[in-house]
Formats: C-alpha cells, structure tokens, sequence
C-alpha cells in the first residue's frame, strides 16, 4: 500500500491506496507526466479534495 499525498501549499498525507503509474487516460482525460492513478484503500483526512474531482467524486472520502 503506498502514502498518497495531496495539497496546493503543502503535501498533506490524506490516504493510503494503490498506485498505477502505467495508466495514462483516467475519466476519459489523459494524464500529465506528473499525474498517477490512485485507488483509495484508506481514508485519513476524508474531506481533502481530490486534484481531479468529477460529479460523483470531489473529496477522497468520496474516492473510497
């Protein structure tokens, strides 16, 4: 399992989970070089927003 980070000002641990570095198209937009798929397999800070919200998904509780 491996530390997912997030933040504008400061990286904040917000969840552990899985990362995919190999996929390129995540909700039909390509990734950046700099961007990864990540599943969500715990929640540490549950109303962190997520980089790439969509209608069903803008915070990583939402994510789990």
């Amino acid at each position: 399992m491996s530390a997912i980070y997030l933040g504008w000002y400061r990286e904040e641990l917000v969840a552990c989970g899985k990362v995919f570095e190999a996929a390129t198209v995540l909700h039909g937009m390509q990734l950046a070089e700099d961007e990864v798929k990540v599943t969500v397999e715990e929640v540490l800070m549950p109303f962190a927003l997520v980089p790439m919200p969509t209608d069903e998904v803008y915070t990583v509780a939402q994510a789990f």
